[in-house]
């Protein structure tokens, strides 16, 4: 039978090539007419049982990407279509001539898959699609195949075919729209049926992948939404750019892959936890398939979807065990900016947002109005001397109000630094700090440390406070006096004419005011940063232990509390490091900083020109003495200055990168 196939072969060959001089294997391609290939191989008389697949249809080549663009037989099996020599032709001795150079292949043809067949392919059309063969190598079918040794897994041919290899575009193609689904599920079967059964298959619908949604859907009537294509399996997966399914880079990339056609909820998405999570690169955060499935996602309003109320505590319960029935009711693609969908959660971002801009503009152009003032000022006053080495010096705060306010300095920046991040989750410098603090595992821990440190000063300072109330006023004053004398931080009448000669100030109508113990500016800092620990704290708590607070809060709550924990820790930090390090350390008056809270001390001379009123009390109730030490020198006064600038500089250059991601 060999014997008479050689012989028809060879008379094929003479029939076909004639006297054609025969052609190297990267010369152009010879017409069908006079290939020696095409001459046996397309003639289908020739090959009958196993041997069927050495038949190559001509027709199947007229349109084939490779015969067009000039690839002929002998650049994938080597040999010489232009030879009528039956052994030149497939090239199987040495010396043959040209065609000799490429031995003959017959890939996976034969008595099925061998490693050996398997890279001959890969190797075969890695010569001119090399970027796509090292995507194939680093794709799940390349690991399978590569790493596993799996000879079963997918390689070019099992997708693109071998003969006859068309446009993606054409849709004859095996990996058209309408036909990738049944070229995949070759061998995911089973995934196949379960997509063709899902809202992205064809049964579910009554339309082909690849038909248009809306031409299928006729029948109900027009709409005003554009046409879209139900998904193919390279929509999600994208074909040669592969990686497993289970792996962190497709699992970050994920929402990006949805998106493409859910890109109203991918924004709603993005602004959740979970989507901040992803874009920090938190691959445990929930994606879209967590919640809704993958292959088999069903609308909300069926039974058997995930997210249904028969199956929704469950398809939680993954990432939340323990979620009770007001914690379902969390809306996870919340959107604070549509008043229709969520009307209460609209009006508080309202609330929060005309807050923060209130905050802002008035205390913005209060600190500007001080620049302004202040530079004059000083330019032609000069400033009273800061502390030196050995000079006489005040003592404004005790140790333990300075031990206080490290921990408040502290915990406060490391809330910054591991909070900011999740709210600016799509800047770069955002990024790098969640990756240099160890990603959201780290920081989120670390949040939390320093919450609790922020909660234990608000505790400090309310049993201080507390004690000035308690204890026994001194001889000749009443409770009242003391909390709203002028050692109290409470605010008083005083507070507001000291504001209203400020401004006078401001304005050159009138003389620089002087002040008590306490400044209206720092009554406010500390009632402000007060009520920010009790607001921003609870709502993290609310959001630290969500399962506990839903057992008697609606699961909307929860969307609150993460509204306002997000609003406000902004308005915090934007406070803090652009208004209080103004007001605080970088006025004229006290710029670069000011010392008295991280020494205890302040100059004689700046006490006597910004609270003589004071140091006038004190003298004539004979406590002044009391408070007149002389400033340290060495470490006791360059240890605190260097933690003064380290703080100070962090907080500025967080400032820099809040407003660079705001613009």
């Amino acid at each position: 039978m060999k014997t008479l196939l050689s012989i028809t072969c060879l008379v094929c060959l003479a029939t076909a090539v004639g006297s054609a001089a025969a052609q190297s294997p990267t010369g152009p391609p010879l017409p069908l007419a006079k290939n020696s290939c095409a001459a046996c191989h397309g003639e289908e008389f020739l090959w009958a049982g196993e041997n069927q697949r050495l038949y190559v249809p001509l027709e199947s080549l007229a349109d084939d990407v490779h015969w067009k663009n000039g690839v002929s037989c002998h650049d994938c099996h080597g040999g010489d279509p232009g030879s009528t020599d039956f052994r030149q032709a497939h090239a199987v001795e040495a010396g043959a001539g040209p065609g000799a150079s490429q031995p003959f292949r017959s890939h996976l043809g034969g008595a099925g898959r061998t490693t050996g067949k398997v890279e001959d392919l890969l190797q075969a059309c890695g010569k001119c699609h090399a970027e796509s063969k090292d995507a194939y190598s680093a794709s799940v079918h390349g690991h399978g195949l590569e790493h596993s040794g799996l000879l079963v897994t997918a390689v070019c041919t099992d997708c693109h075919g071998s003969h006859g290899i068309l446009a993606a575009s054409d849709p004859r193609s095996t990996l058209h729209r309408s036909n990738v689904s049944a070229t995949c599920s070759q061998c995911h079967r089973f995934i196949d049926e379960r997509l063709q059964a899902s809202v992205h298959g064809a049964e579910y619908a009554g339309v082909s992948s690849g038909e248009s949604a809306a031409e299928a859907t006729t029948d109900l009537g027009e709409s005003d939404a554009p046409p879209q294509e139900k998904p193919s399996c390279i929509d999600c997966h994208k074909g040669h750019d592969l990686p497993h399914p289970a792996s962190e880079a497709f699992r970050l990339g994920l929402p990006d892959r949805c998106g493409g056609c859910h890109a109203d909820l991918t924004n709603t998405y993005a602004a959740s936890l979970h989507g901040k999570l992803t874009d920090l690169g938190y691959a445990p955060a929930a994606m879209c398939s967590d919640c809704h499935g993958a292959h088999d996602i069903l609308p909300v309003e069926s039974q058997e979807s995930r997210l249904s109320p028969v199956h929704r505590r469950d398809t939680c319960g993954q990432c939340h065990p323990g979620a009770n029935e007001n914690f379902l009711e969390f809306a996870p693609h919340a959107d604070p900016s549509d008043p229709d969908r969520d009307p209460l959660l609209y009006w508080v971002n309202m609330g929060l947002t005309g807050m923060l801009a209130t905050v802002f503009i008035l205390f913005g152009l209060h600190s500007l109005l001080w620049l302004i003032r202040s530079s004059h000022h000083v330019a032609r006053e000069g400033r009273p001397e800061s502390l030196q080495p050995g000079g006489r010096a005040y003592l404004r705060f005790r140790p333990v109000h300075r031990v206080a306010h490290g921990v408040l300095m502290t915990s406060f920046l490391g809330l910054a630094l591991t909070g900011l991040p999740l709210r600016f989750h799509s800047a770069q410098w955002a990024q790098f700090i969640s990756w240099f603090l160890g990603g959201f595992s780290s920081t989120g821990l670390w949040h939390r440390i320093f919450g609790i440190a922020n909660f234990c000063c608000l505790i400090f300072y309310v049993f201080w406070f507390a004690g000035l109330l308690i204890s026994k006023p001194p001889a000749g004053t009443t409770r009242k006096e003391v909390l709203f004398g002028p050692d109290s931080p409470t605010p008083n009448v005083r507070d507001f004419t000291d504001f209203a000669k400020m401004v006078r100030w401001f304005f050159g109508l009138g003389p620089k005011p002087t002040f008590e113990r306490w400044t209206y500016w720092e009554k406010f800092d500390l009632w402000a940063a007060s009520c920010d620990i009790v607001l921003i704290g609870t709502t993290g708590l609310i959001l630290w232990f969500p399962n506990e607070f839903c057992e008697f809060l609606p699961g909307q709550a929860l969307n609150i509390a993460g509204l306002i924990h997000g609003k406000l820790a902004l308005l915090a930090t934007g406070f803090v490091f652009a208004i209080h390090f103004f007001s605080a350390n970088l006025r004229p008056e006290k710029f670069p900083m000011d010392m008295s809270i991280l020494t205890g001390l302040t100059s004689m001379e700046e006490m006597e020109e910004e609270r003589p009123e004071m140091m006038q009390r004190l003298a004539e109730s004979g406590q002044l003495e009391e408070y007149l030490t002389t400033t340290p020198s060495g470490w006791r006064l360059n240890l605190p200055r260097a933690a003064g600038f380290v703080a100070l500089s962090a907080g500025l250059l967080l400032l820099i990168a809040i407003i660079l991601a705001a613009l």
